[in-house]
């Protein structure tokens, strides 16, 4: 698979540093970059999962590449798969990819994004206008 440019829907590109440790509900308005490990509910733009990362809860995003671990739940949009991925539970998806030698144990489901996207706002810090 080749790098691609990720959409960053104007919120820009975020990076968790290699060896983070976050637990929670996290937001990002662009594009997330994520070599660390994450419990919880992450939901941006686009999510990239590195080879050095780990994420265990829910992922949603219009664009998914896992190149590391999860365990939980996908919610995507284009979800790609990369040879060194190690994932379970249930992706939901509107296009799949699954490079050969990635390790897959999971429910798959065909479904649009626009249908299962759930936003959620920040809930501290910027008030909706």
């Amino acid at each position: 698979m080749t790098d691609e440019t990720y959409p960053a829907a104007g919120g820009g590109r975020s990076h968790l540093g290699k060896g983070s440790r976050i637990t929670g509900e996290l937001y990002f308005p662009g594009t997330v970059e994520l070599p660390g490990y994450i419990k919880g509910r992450v939901e941006a733009s686009a999510i990239v999962i590195e080879e050095a990362g780990e994420v265990e809860g829910e992922i949603h995003a219009a664009s998914i590449t896992i190149k590391g671990r999860f365990d939980g739940k996908v919610l995507g949009g284009k979800v790609a798969l990369n040879a060194n991925a190690r994932v379970t539970g249930e992706i939901t998806y509107e296009s799949l990819s699954i490079e050969s030698g990635a390790q897959v144990e999971a429910k798959c489901v065909q479904h649009s994004y626009a249908d299962t996207a759930t936003p959620v706002a920040p809930t501290s810090g910027a008030k909706e206008k």
